[in-house]
């Protein structure tokens, strides 16, 4: 399987690329402006850190800074009930990391070595515990877990996001008992965990 096919993004697109690199950016200012207003981006990030996870996120404005610019005639992301709910759990998860890295796919950047060690950022038992995870809750705070694991490294943000998409319309289709994805390469737990155990072929940071 070729890096540039499991590079692929499978919900989210270019246009929400940018858009979400630019709402991390406006969260690391104190005036900062996105779609339109100036917000002070550190104070949305302080509240949706403060959020009940997972959906908290979905009662301030941080989130809606970001729902109201993804889901809108440019970038065209249809607000449905998957979509929403996958956005607040990425808008939870990202309030907390540190820097937009695009070095490499977020699970591979998990599997990468600590500094000045043999042992990865996440562990392959916690990386197995956060493929497992059943329920939004238990998601969010694992994925949590791997973005302060990452500290100052930080994430592929877009990586991350369609990641999430993904699980979120997979877990969708099994409540309503939807064949999964005949396409073994397109459903999650493979693609990350191709990217996990292939570190070793993506650049160091």
């Amino acid at each position: 399987m070729s890096n540039n096919l499991m590079k692929k993004t499978i919900i989210l697109n270019e246009s929400h690329k940018k858009c979400i690199n630019e709402w991390f950016s406006m969260l690391q200012q104190r005036l900062y402006p996105f779609n339109g207003g100036t917000h002070n981006g550190r104070k949305l990030r302080a509240e949706l850190r403060r959020a009940t996870l997972p959906f908290g996120v979905m009662l301030y404005e941080g989130y809606f800074c970001l729902a109201n610019a993804l889901f809108n005639d440019t970038h065209r992301l249809t607000p449905t009930p998957v979509h929403q709910q996958a956005l607040a759990i990425f808008v939870a998860v990202a309030a907390f990391a540190s820097a937009n890295n695009e070095k490499a796919p977020f699970a591979a950047q998990l599997s990468e070595k600590v500094k000045g060690g043999e042992r990865n950022i996440m562990s392959p038992l916690r990386f197995e515990q956060l493929q497992a995870s059943e329920t939004p809750e238990e998601f969010c705070r694992r994925l949590i877990r791997a973005i302060k694991l990452r500290g100052e490294l930080g994430v592929n943000l877009f990586s991350l996001a369609d990641g999430i998409f993904l699980w979120v319309q997979e877990q969708h289709n099994r409540a309503q008992n939807l064949s999964p994805e005949i396409n073994l390469f397109e459903r999650l737990s493979v693609r990350w965990a191709m990217d996990y155990y292939s570190t070793k072929k993506l650049p160091k940071e």
